[in-house]
């Protein structure tokens, strides 16, 4: 198998990983607010594991800054999860 063919079965299968953790993290929000946000985010990260440019995600005003800061510091250590093993199983032979 070709190296970027391998990549790209290792980005599919860390994309799957991703939304299957990710999407029921995000729908757990009761807040609008804080579900909105986290949905964005999660899109962000899934758009910058594909290589797509991708535009910060911005926060309600009338939410407040600790659940910001807690919702990216969960999806971001769950994209460091997915996508580390999949960068490094690319380097792989």
């Amino acid at each position: 198998m070709k190296s970027v063919e391998r990549f790209n079965d290792e980005v599919g299968i860390a994309l799957l990983g991703f939304n299957n953790e990710a999407v029921p993290y995000c729908q757990g929000f009761s807040d609008a607010g804080a579900n909105e946000y986290a949905m964005d985010y999660a899109r962000m990260l899934r758009s910058r594991a594909k290589g797509l440019e991708f535009e910060p995600t911005a926060f309600p005003a009338h939410s407040f800054e600790p659940n910001r800061n807690v919702i990216k510091a969960t999806l971001d250590r769950m994209y460091r999860k997915y996508f580390a093993i999949a960068s490094v199983a690319s380097k792989l032979p």
